[in-house]
């Protein structure tokens, strides 16, 4: 008769099943993947080394709250309810705690789970009802990372640590350092405020009315102080990572993520910070991911953010409670021919945008009529706003009935 594998085991016939392995992400908050020049990051390629490199992610959307609210669930924002910021001054409704987590999936399986760092999904300042059994502080990089290493260092058994830092974000304060000096080797934006004609309306009113003010009156040596500034603090972001680096154990044994919650304009089209627009500068974002047995190398298939979470359980040896239109296991599914990204609000000026994004097209169809289209191949400083044009009227029109099949606008 044949024994069970328990009965193996206690005779020491069978191996024992594998160590489930401890997981780290550490993301930061507003990191384009397209960086406007050198930037020193060591910690970054102690773990590039053998990671497969994403270099076309994006974010599911480009607002804080609602791509973290993808990065946590596998879903795009319109499906976990977090359209947009969730504070005081945005329409943003809370993360509901019912929905299955990075954490709650973790949990369930007997991991220690730990949130250290910005959360803004609303929900209280505890997160064990989204499956973290600790919650740290959520200001100040240097302390942040420093709680996730000294909480890292006390596990004994298999962990989950979410690492969330600040910035880059603090690139918000960049009319504070007008007179910083020049950094050598930062490129300068491809276009200006000019490049905004013939592009949707709502760009010109971010310039005018909204947040874009604050550097409409930049000249091309304050954008190279900008793009200078950026760049020093994704070095800033690379020290701490650094820090929670050193405390994992055995680093060749963990799964480890790096990414971003969305990116910045970088002065691209005269536009600071982000907005309602989907230029790549603001949609694409860093995505890296190590794994013991994972084949290193680039990956140029098309990821979103809401793959992250599906990725991990499998690497994890999990089951992630997949839904459709969620996220997929970049390990294991076929890369899709599109991904599907869309926007909703600044603050409380609602202009909600859809965007399917193709390896060779981009086609952005605000909700309140205005669109781009954009052919990156040729283009890929997206100057050229092809929407209506002729010659590329049957693309467009293809485009548009993918963005209508996936989900319907928001206004009417």
């Amino acid at each position: 008769m044949a024994l069970t594998r328990r009965e193996l085991l206690a005779a020491g016939l069978a191996p024992a099943a594998p160590k489930p392995p401890n997981v780290l992400v550490f993301f930061s908050d507003q990191e384009s993947a397209l960086l406007p020049g050198p930037a020193e990051l060591p910690n970054r390629r102690r773990i590039e080394r053998g990671a497969l490199r994403f270099t076309h992610a994006f974010c599911n959307t480009p607002q804080c709250s609602a791509a973290r609210s993808s990065l946590l669930t596998g879903l795009p924002p319109h499906r976990t309810g977090v359209l947009t910021n969730v504070d005081r001054t945005s329409l943003g409704k809370p993360l509901p705690a019912t929905l299955p987590t990075a954490g709650s999936v973790f949990k369930a399986a007997g991991y220690s789970t730990g949130y250290f760092g910005k959360w803004h999904l609303g929900g209280g300042p505890d997160r064990a009802p989204y499956g973290f059994d600790t919650t740290g502080v959520e200001t100040g990089d240097e302390r942040i990372a420093q709680e996730a290493a000294e909480w890292i260092r006390g596990r004994r058994g298999p962990w989950l640590a979410w690492v969330s830092v600040l910035n880059p974000h603090d690139i918000y304060r960049i009319n504070r350092l007008r007179e910083a000096p020049l950094r050598e080797g930062v490129r300068p934006p491809a276009s200006g405020l000019e490049d905004l004609k013939g592009k949707p309306a709502e760009q010109q009113a971010y310039v005018d009315r909204d947040q874009g003010r604050i550097t409409r009156h930049y000249n091309p040596r304050d954008w190279l102080r900008y793009r200078g500034y950026y760049l020093r603090l994704v070095e800033t972001v690379d020290a701490h990572l650094g820090t929670v680096l050193d405390a994992v154990p055995d680093l060749e044994s963990t799964v480890v993520v790096y990414t971003s919650d969305h990116g910045d304009a970088l002065g691209e089209h005269g536009l600071p910070f982000k907005g309602p627009f989907m230029y790549e500068e603001n949609i694409r974002v860093p995505l890296i991911i190590r794994a013991p047995g994972l084949r290193g190398g680039e990956r140029t298939d098309l990821a979103t953010s809401a793959d992250v979470a599906p990725t991990l359980a499998s690497l994890a040896g999990l089951r992630w409670p997949g839904a459709p239109g969620g996220g997929r296991d970049l390990t294991r599914s076929a890369a899709p021919d599109a991904v599907f990204l869309e926007y909703y609000a600044k603050q409380k000026w609602v202009n909600p945008i859809r965007t399917i994004r193709t390896r060779r097209w981009k086609l952005n169809q605000y909700d309140r009529g205005n669109r781009e289209l954009y052919d990156l191949e040729r283009d890929p400083h997206e100057l050229h706003n092809l929407a209506g044009e002729a010659d590329t009227a049957a693309v467009e029109a293809a485009l548009e009935a993918r963005i209508a099949a996936w989900r319907p606008p928001m206004v009417s």
